[in-house]
This record gives structure tokens, C-alpha cells and sequence, in this order.
């Protein structure tokens, strides 16, 4: 794979458009331009690009193609990205998580594009660090790093994940001044591995 092709995916994937169609789309069914639309809040007119960039990466796929007169209809869907099992795919949804789950197997086949994605944010966090500790304050700054080393059992790292998700999914709402003036986009990434 090409840098500028790496470059162009990393690009694509910090666009916050991208995170939520991915969200709207999950169901195996899926979704018209007009259906994501509305689910999204993001006009047509712009999701086209879009939608077209992320069927290239292989982050939508046409489930089902609707002749509708003399036009046909596609709908979009980026299930085919998710490893959930039905049960942890319904405890995920009821947390209404805006978070993408990516699966082993598309993963493997798309291993660039996400080690560039991860680079990104990665870099992007880096960078935001520096700028913070070198001009203002440490008490001042906005951006902060925590890390945690835990011996789980595999049903303790699967509560542990749905915890996070949850309390990621309900900050918003919980935020005990909701009708600050100074509101701004935080951004989290949460990453986990183990030693081999």
C-alpha cells in the first residue's frame, strides 16, 4: 500500500463524519443516504463523498439495492467491521456508545490503514501534550495520560470494557454543567493489548 493511500485513510477516518455513519450503519440491514441523513444530522449533499471514500476503504459495504423508479437505491452498511456477538453487540447498543468496533478479521486484511489511523491519533495526542506542558501551566492543561497494568480474567476485560463504555457514552449527559459557555471537543482513545 502506498503512503498517500495510508495518508488518505488516515484522513478519512479522523473526519467526524466517518465515526458517525459507522455508528448509524451497523445493522446487517442497513441504511439509505436518506436514512443516514437523517440518523446523522449531516445533509446529503455532504454525505456523498463521503460515504463514496468509505466504501473504497472498505468501511461500508451495499447490503441491498432498492429500484426506486429509475433510480436505485443503495443501503449502506458497516456491520461486516464488527466481531460483536449478538448478546455483547445488544449490551453495547443499550450503552449507546459512539465508540467504532472493529473486528480481527477486517482488521488483518486493513492492518496499514489502522496502524496509520492509530499513528494519527497517536501523534495527535502527542502533539497537543507538548503544546500544553510547554505554554501553559501543567495545572492548566486539558490533556492528560493515565495507564493501568490489570490481571483480568477474559469475562473481567469484557465487564471492564462495557464499563468504559458506558461511562464514555454517558459523559455528555452527566456533565455537571451542561449549559457551560466554554464547551469544547474532547477527544479519548482508549487502547488495550497484552504482553505476549
Amino acid at each position: 500500500m502506498t503512503k498517500n493511500t495510508l495518508a488518505q485513510f488516515a484522513k478519512l477516518m479522523a473526519d467526524p463524519k466517518v465515526a458517525a455513519i459507522l455508528k448509524a450503519t451497523k445493522s446487517d440491514t442497513g441504511l439509505t443516504t436518506k436514512q443516514i441523513s437523517a440518523q446523522t444530522n449531516i445533509p446529503n449533499n455532504q454525505l456523498y463523498y463521503t460515504i463514496n471514500k468509505m466504501q473504497a476503504a472498505d468501511l461500508l459495504t451495499i447490503v441491498n439495492q432498492v429500484q426506486v423508479k429509475n433510480l436505485t437505491e443503495n443501503y449502506y452498511s458497516s456491520a461486516h467491521l464488527s466481531h460483536e456477538t449478538p448478546q455483547n453487540q445488544a449490551d453495547l447498543d443499550s450503552r449507546n456508545a459512539d465508540l467504532t468496533d472493529i473486528s480481527g478479521t477486517w482488521s488483518k486484511a486493513h492492518v496499514q490503514q489502522l496502524l496509520q489511523w492509530i499513528m494519527l491519533l497517536n501523534h495527535e495526542f502527542t502533539e497537543a501534550y507538548q503544546e500544553q506542558m510547554t505554554h501553559q501551566h501543567p495545572d492548566e492543561a486539558n490533556v492528560f495520560f493515565s495507564n493501568a497494568t490489570l490481571n483480568l480474567s477474559a469475562a473481567g476485560e469484557h465487564q471492564l470494557r462495557l464499563d468504559l463504555i458506558k461511562l464514555l457514552s454517558d459523559a455528555e449527559k452527566n456533565d455537571p454543567d451542561p449549559q457551560s459557555v466554554d464547551k469544547h471537543s474532547v477527544k479519548l482513545l482508549v487502547e488495550k493489548w497484552n504482553n505476549a
